[in-house]
């Protein structure tokens, strides 16, 4: 047996000699194009695992197995994900399942268990969540860590206690920190924890941003004390470049939060209006409202849905999606009180006291399901259904399931 391997060992290399040696022109360049070939590829696979080290470690291995464990997992039914967790904990969608996090851990969740789990130690937890990621932060502490659903992408320790963050689609994301000597400072980050750019100011006072989706801008809601007064200022930022590309005056109107809803066009929700704003400064809608008429908004494919207080009629409240060349739709009213809502640019999850409701992009109603009365909030799932969030479980309803009825 040893032999006969010698002897086929042999066999082949005295082909390849024959090969390299051919007097055909043909055979010898093949010969060296599979040599030269088999060199870049030896070369490209020291170079990736030169470049990332990280995915081969322990802790990457730990939770890759994991991940595939949860996925044969039948420990779960396919339509409830059930998780014990901490006081102040958050709960959101993500993916396939829902990010729980509380101030020891931080963990992904599937119907058929647990993808991956990440201890953390935050006394005050955030989340912000894309397609592809999550951002977990300490709001006033000084830690934060981005994750993908396989591993630790990065990891922050901020040198100033951070107020909030903010994600972009890449992974890219932004922590605003409570600089010394300054108002504000905010840093963005690439998704593997490098820094991208940092402004500080000594005016002004951060109280929302947002990163564009080709992730080359940065947007900042802002006010500062003027006299006696308070003014709210949007700053428009190129992330290669150190000058403000745009500065728009929000009035006396508070700041809240903001989002783009396209590359040069930005949603800017305030404690008395919300605009419409585009990196020229101008304004191209506008909504105004009491302090104590906001009820809801969402940010969610190129728009922006907002819900404040009613004064016509029966209805409590009135939702319109705002979009990013301007336009407003028709009101849609709502009776009943208002829970929650999510949007993703092609259906609105509406929860009121009486249940749920689905409505595509021109708000009219597909189907509702009673028996979400008495969640806490809503996530639309990529399949057309929605997880509604209880404080130990997360339930999966469609339009397909029994208690679901069809508005159509």
């Amino acid at each position: 047996m040893v032999q006969k391997q010698r002897a086929g060992r042999m066999d082949r290399q005295t082909r390849r000699r024959m090969i390299r040696n051919a007097a055909d022109k043909r055979l010898r360049l093949v010969s060296r194009l599979r040599r030269i070939a088999g060199f870049v590829t030896l070369a490209a696979i020291i170079l990736f695992f030169a470049a990332n080290p990280t995915l081969f470690s322990r802790e990457a291995m730990r939770q890759l197995g994991a991940y595939f464990t949860a996925g044969l997992s039948t420990s779960q039914t396919g339509d409830r994900i059930e998780y014990e967790t901490g006081n102040g904990a958050t709960v959101a969608v993500f993916g396939d399942g829902v990010v729980t996090v509380d101030s020891d851990t931080l963990a992904l969740r599937t119907a058929g268990g647990t993808q991956l789990t990440q201890a953390l130690g935050y006394s005050a937890p955030a989340l912000c969540t894309s397609d592809r990621y999550v951002l977990a932060y300490d709001r006033g502490g000084y830690n934060a860590a981005l994750v993908s659903n396989l591993m630790v992408a990065s990891e922050q320790t901020m040198e100033s206690a951070i107020l909030f963050g903010c994600l972009g689609e890449s992974g890219d994301y932004a922590l605003v920190t409570d600089e010394p000597g300054y108002r504000s400072a905010v840093t963005v980050f690439s998704s593997g924890g490098r820094q991208r750019f940092k402004w500080a100011t000594p005016d002004y006072y951060f109280q929302a941003a947002a990163l564009s989706p080709d992730g080359q801008s940065l947007v900042v809601a802002a006010f500062r004390q003027n006299e006696t007064e308070l003014e709210g200022t949007l700053f428009f930022r190129d992330l290669g470049s150190e000058e403000i590309t745009s500065e728009v005056s929000l009035g006396a109107s508070m700041p809240l939060a903001v989002g783009y809803l396209n590359d040069g066009t930005v949603a800017v929700v305030g404690d008395y209006a919300t605009s419409v704003i585009n990196r020229q400064g101008e304004t191209l809608a506008s909504i105004d409202y009491s302090a104590d008429d906001l009820n809801a908004y969402c940010f969610g494919g190129n728009a922006l849905a907002l819900a404040i207080h009613s004064y016509s009629g029966t209805a409590r409240s009135e939702l319109v999606l705002l979009q990013a060349d301007g336009a407003v739709s028709e009101a849609l009213e709502i009776v009943e009180d208002l829970q929650a809502i999510d949007y993703d640019g092609a259906r609105l999850a509406l929860l009121t006291s009486s249940g749920l409701t689905v409505y595509d992009n021109a708000l009219r109603p597909l189907w509702a399901n009673s028996s979400a009365a008495g969640a806490q909030s809503v996530g639309l799932t990529g399949d057309g259904g929605v997880w509604l969030i209880y404080p130990k479980q997360a339930t999966y309803i469609s339009a397909a399931s029994d208690t679901t009825e069809d508005l159509r």
